[in-house]
């Protein structure tokens, strides 16, 4: 196998090439024949529209090499969002219930039973796991969460950056191994992630989870080697610079982690900031349909129009290690809602045939029996269904075919559906009713 340098792979990146990979000969591999490595990131707040919008060469390369999925459904949050990766649930599971985001003083935490959290399914096969940068599962009264939750090390600024607290991406608190740092002046914070990422690739954890707060607000201008923006006098224009900022060091981590036989996995956790222009926290597209990016050794490149959820990335994940997991793997506790979408990364169908989002507003609680606000919809690759009671019992019925705007609710007086559309419907409603 020809041995690529970090040096050389940054060209090999840009360009869409897949490099050959410098890794020894006789270690596990996983469910691709390829090393059983895996480098997994998250950009927060990044819908369709401001990437397409914000020059990202790095990302730009991994769909050119790599496999993108467009259909990739998120929670319009990120907690939410970053639990189901997790454990594999949907967020209104009653051993889950994360409808919500964990803010920096919460005491509530993430449930680690009798759900098995994906680090900790990883370590009991005998894989090593770290988790870098944001963690949102938990505040900061409960710093040793990812540990609790199976990752062998976490170092990073578990909640959101708060300007309220004089927070910035240049002075943050910090959580280390469960020993909290108190705020004080640091590196540049998403420069921080990609360091600390590297030195765990470096260190040779088999996962490392590499979660990155831009570009979440507070909005600001990076530093300027990492962006190209001129004109910053509008919050969206800093979003973007703080995207080509993490873009930017996006490339570094992965000019370590290609070589020494990662398979990478990113994707974005929810829509882009609504007092930007987006759609987070809404069920519209623009919240919870966002990109996934898989690129490495025997990755099929392509655009993947498969419906497929951040649910689904826990039975993925640990397939891919060559442990069973997911719907009707027989183990309930690992993934009960999660569907492995493996054969997608080789170009093959998969069964899934729509995928589920939703949100409600109290931790703990379950919005089937509480009375809580819940928002919720489920989508196939051409209708769309939403159930949203935070809008007086709002009901929204789409053809995504004809409306990709959703402007046109089929569910307005005097609306006829055509055959296939009732039928999504009453499929989509018998859905609402199972879970």
């Amino acid at each position: 196998m020809r041995v690529c340098t970090a040096l050389l792979l940054v060209p090999l990146i840009l360009s869409g090439a897949t490099p050959a990979l410098a890794v020894q000969a006789g270690g596990p591999t996983s469910a691709l024949g390829t090393p059983a490595r895996m480098l997994v990131v998250d950009i927060d707040d990044v819908g369709f529209d401001l990437l397409r919008e914000t020059p990202t060469p790095t990302l730009d390369a991994l769909e050119r090499g790599g496999r993108l999925f467009t259909s990739f459904t998120t929670a319009p949050t990120c907690s939410p969002t970053r639990a189901m990766f997790h454990a594999g649930a949907q967020c209104s599971h009653p051993d889950l219930l994360v409808g919500q985001i964990f803010n920096a003083d919460t005491t509530a935490v993430m449930p680690t039973s009798p759900l098995v959290p994906l680090p900790r399914l990883l370590s009991s096969a005998g894989y090593t796991t770290a988790k870098i940068g944001k963690w949102h599962l938990s505040g900061y009264p409960n710093p040793d969460h990812p540990r609790q939750c199976g990752y062998d090390h976490y170092t990073g600024h578990i909640a959101n950056v708060r300007s309220s607290v004089a927070e910035t991406y240049w002075e943050y608190p910090m959580a280390v191994d469960g020993v909290v740092l108190p705020r004080a002046p640091r590196p540049y914070l998403t420069t921080a992630e990609t360091d600390d990422g590297i030195a765990a690739i470096r260190a040779g954890f088999d996962f490392v989870s590499v979660s990155y707060h831009g570009p979440h607000g507070p909005w600001h201008e990076p530093p300027a080697h990492l962006h190209t923006r001129v004109d910053l006098g509008t919050d969206r224009e800093k979003t973007r610079a703080m995207l080509e900022a993490v873009d930017t060091e996006l490339r570094r981590l992965l000019a370590e982690a290609l070589p020494r036989g990662y398979t990478v996995v990113v994707f974005a956790d929810n829509g882009t900031a609504s007092q930007i222009g987006g759609q987070k926290a809404t069920m519209y597209d623009g919240g919870v349909i966002c990109p996934l990016w898989v690129f490495g050794p025997g990755i099929s490149s392509g655009v993947d129009p498969n419906p497929v959820g951040a649910v689904d990335l826990y039975a993925t994940v640990a397939l891919w290690f060559g442990i069973p997991a997911g719907a009707g793997s027989g183990h309930p506790t690992r993934g009960p809602d999660s569907r492995s979408f493996l054969p997608a990364w080789r170009g093959f169908d998969v069964a899934r045939r729509w995928t589920y989002a939703e949100r409600f507003r109290r931790l703990g609680q379950d919005p089937r029996i509480s009375g809580v606000q819940w928002r919720r919809m489920v989508r196939s690759e051409r209708f769309k269904l939403v159930h949203d009671d935070e809008f007086v019992g709002q009901r929204r019925f789409h053809d995504l075919l004809t409306d990709p705007d959703e402007a046109v609710n089929l569910l307005d007086p005097g609306a006829i559906l055509e055959p296939a559309a009732a039928l999504a419907k009453r499929t989509f409603e018998f859905i609402f009713s199972r879970i």
